[in-house]
């Protein structure tokens, strides 16, 4: 063995070449456990840092611990006679070696040892300036080794660590399963491995890994930090989306350099919106594209404006001025239709010279805005014009409130005078209740358009016949159509559910609106027809009918056809003026219908006459409604025929004075009795005129028919 130390000293004591010389430990089974240190050179002994003779008769295992593989090949050179060739990582050095091994005699084995870290050195030398960093990849165990760089690049400290435990510090443990499968197939050798993620700190990291020919076991990868070329990624794609955002409304965008004159084309539109562009495909001159765009699609009348807005001079002259956003419109021709442009002009930031041109159709906002415009205008004559109306209504309703209220101040004053004459004193008052209930209906139509206006329209139903609502109608005007020698005739036999549930006031003022309308407009001699219909094909539980009103009288022009239900409005062509009413009863007809679903048509021709076409859809009463209205009618009429019913009493003064007074219930009751010969169940005296000889009287009583009602006790001073 002294010879053999001898020898090897002699031979590689020098050398720059690790050598050394082992000798393989086996336990009791014969099975290796260590390998022991028979003799180091020094170039050895200095990869851990020590001299030889530190380290002579050490056994390594127990010193360093550390990858089986170095004693797996050392136990086949030592026992078995085969010299080998494999890599190892030192994870106590941080360092991969390449080890050669061959047989010496039983138990022993020499081996030679290579630094190939050193392999990427000159490699890792030249990356130092980059942001990327080198590291190993050890295949059989699956571990990396990084270098400093790869470190810093990837914010981990340890410098050996599994694949996985690094997947899940830098990209985090959602992309194991995909590092899972791509280091698989570099494993097989199938692929190189990539991959790219976002670290937690916010930084992008990019890992490439591939197989060298230099070595079976380990592979080289690189660790790049590329965040500043994904941040400039970003930005591009938020650049290229601003685009699009502004592609999207503009269907043209342009790049022109003002001092140059280029134009750059940097996008524009397709199929017929390419008939926009100021230019075609190719880049090109700017003034001359503008001329060509000008001269072929810029309406006649717009096209000096537009030259000397969008000329290069202009433009530079706005830019000189501080302005870097702006907007030209104009008309354009599409074929042989307008329609409106408008081109954006904004200044690039730190590119004095340069602008970007943005063309997008505007048509369809001019074309609303003068809509609104119209709109506006309209509301605004409409405004004049109800004003206008408003003041004329308060010129009107001085002379309609003036007239009934001199007559019911004329008729008092004759009233006064003359008030032992009976029969003069009645005319007056009849005259004064005429005015009066004139009066009264000019303020229940300004009171009925200031609810209807305010939403506070009420509607009440109940039963109602229909051909009866009109007969009632008829009744009204009968005397004054007859008086002044007007023609008055209905038809409403034609009904085949004639009873129906609305609001029986609203109706009529309805009705009363249109009738009176034509009798009020028609002249002597000429003829009213009111005609009711029921229309087919109602709703189930609805009748459809219409109620149509034509007179022969003065007519209307179109022109105030189109302002008849609008408040205050009265005829211009002197009809009005000589007839009273406040212009608001069409007004009042045409919202009560519509609120009650309705329509209504009017036609008209001047001279010739009018006609009203009303249509309205009503709930026709069911069986169940029809026999309690006539319940309802029969209660009521025979409440009639008791309050008509007067018992008179012959009484003294009490003592207050009063002769009411004086008369008790039971003197009442008795009375009746005799009188009229009820019977009454139930009685309560509900009112006691002052003037001492009149008083109501509540009663329940059998008069054929159980009725509660009220009857009027007169009670006479006892002579």
């Amino acid at each position: 063995m002294d010879e053999l130390l001898r020898a090897w000293e002699t031979t590689f004591g020098r050398s720059t070449l690790p050598f050394g010389v082992a000798e393989v430990l086996l336990d009791d089974q014969g099975r290796p456990y260590d390998f022991a240190y028979r003799y180091i050179n020094a170039a050895a002994a200095a990869l851990t840092g020590h001299v030889t003779e530190d380290l002579l008769g050490e056994e390594a295992y127990a010193l360093w611990g550390g990858d089986p593989i170095w004693l797996d090949h050392f136990y086949e050179a030592a026992y078995k006679g085969r010299a080998s060739e494999f890599e190892a990582p030192s994870e106590m050095l941080q360092q991969f070696f390449r080890a050669e091994v061959f047989p010496i005699s039983e138990g022993l084995c020499g081996f030679t040892i290579h630094d190939v870290t050193d392999w990427i050195l000159p490699a890792q030398r030249s990356m130092e300036k980059a942001a990327a960093g080198l590291f190993f990849y050890d295949m059989r165990y699956r571990q990396m080794l990084l270098t400093e760089q790869a470190r810093e690049q990837s914010g981990v400290d340890s410098n050996y660590i599994s694949l996985t435990e690094f997947v899940g510090l830098t990209f985090g443990s959602t992309l194991s399963d995909e590092v899972r499968q791509k280091m698989e197939a570099f494993l097989e050798r199938r692929e190189a491995f990539y991959q790219e993620g976002r670290l937690p700190n916010g930084r992008w990291l990019r890992m490439s890994l591939d197989h060298t020919d230099r070595s079976e076991r380990f592979a080289f990868g690189f660790l790049e930090d590329f965040t500043r070329t994904k941040l400039a990624e970003e930005r591009s794609e938020q650049y290229i989306d601003v685009i699009d955002s502004l592609g999207a409304e503009n269907f043209a965008l342009y790049l022109v350099d003002l001092e140059t004159q280029e134009l750059e084309v940097y996008r524009r539109g397709e199929d017929t919106t390419a008939e926009f562009a100021l230019a075609s495909v190719a880049e090109g001159d700017y003034p001359a594209a503008m001329e060509r765009y000008v001269d072929t699609f810029v309406v006649v009348e717009d096209r000096a404006r537009v030259r000397a807005e969008i000329g290069g001079e202009a433009l530079w002259r706005r830019l000189e001025a501080g302005e870097t956003d702006f907007s030209v419109g104009y008309r354009r021709l599409f074929g042989d239709e307008e329609q409106y442009v408008e081109l954006r002009i904004i200044r690039l930031p730190q590119r004095d010279s340069k602008v970007i041109l943005a063309a997008r159709n505007v048509t369809g906002e001019m074309r609303e805005q003068l809509r609104q415009k119209v709109a506006l205008q309209n509301a605004l004559d409409l405004a004049e014009h109800a004003s206008q109306a408003k003041s004329t209504f308060l010129t009107n309703m001085s002379h309609d409130f003036r007239t009934p209220m001199n007559s019911i101040s004329g008729f008092a004053s004759i009233a006064l005078d003359h008030l032992n004459d009976t029969d003069r004193v009645r005319d007056c008052l009849r005259k004064i209740m005429l005015s009066s209930d004139h009066l009264l209906s000019l303020v229940n139509d300004i009171l009925d358009v200031s609810r209807i206006e305010s939403g506070k329209m009420s509607f009440n139903e109940d039963i109602v016949s229909l051909p009866d609502a009109v007969i009632e109608v008829q009744d009204m005007f009968d005397e004054k159509a007859e008086a002044v020698g007007i023609d008055l005739t209905i038809d409403v036999d034609s009904l085949a559910h004639p009873q129906v549930v609305t609001d029986p006031l609203r109706l009529n003022q309805i009705l009363v609106n249109t009738v009176g309308n034509a009798v009020k407009f028609t002249p002597a001699g000429g003829l009213v027809t009111v005609t009711l219909t029921e229309l087919p094909d109602a709703p189930r539980g609805f009748g459809s009918y219409r109620m149509t009103v034509s007179d022969t009288g003065c007519g209307m022009t179109p022109e105030f056809l189109d302002r008849i239900f609008l408040p205050f409005e009265r005829d211009g062509l002197g009809y009005a003026n000589k007839t009273e009413g406040t212009g608001l009863g069409m007004t009042i007809t045409k919202s009560l219908v519509d609120l009650m679903g309705g329509e209504i048509a009017v036609e008209s021709v001047v001279g010739r006459g009018s006609t009203f076409a009303i249509t309205l859809p009503l709930r026709v009463a069911d069986a169940d409604e029809l026999a309690e209205a006539r319940e309802k009618a029969e209660a009521e009429e025979n409440a009639k025929k008791l309050g008509a019913i007067q018992v008179k009493i012959a009484a003294k003064a009490g003592s207050n004075g009063k002769l009411f007074g004086s008369v008790t219930s039971k003197e009442i009751s008795d009375a009746l009795h005799e009188q009229f010969d009820l019977t009454i169940e139930k009685q309560k005296i509900v009112q006691a005129d002052p003037i001492k000889s009149f008083g109501a009287y509540e009663v329940k009583c059998k008069l054929g028919y159980e009725v509660t009602g009220t009857i009027h006790v007169l009670v006479i001073e006892e002579k």
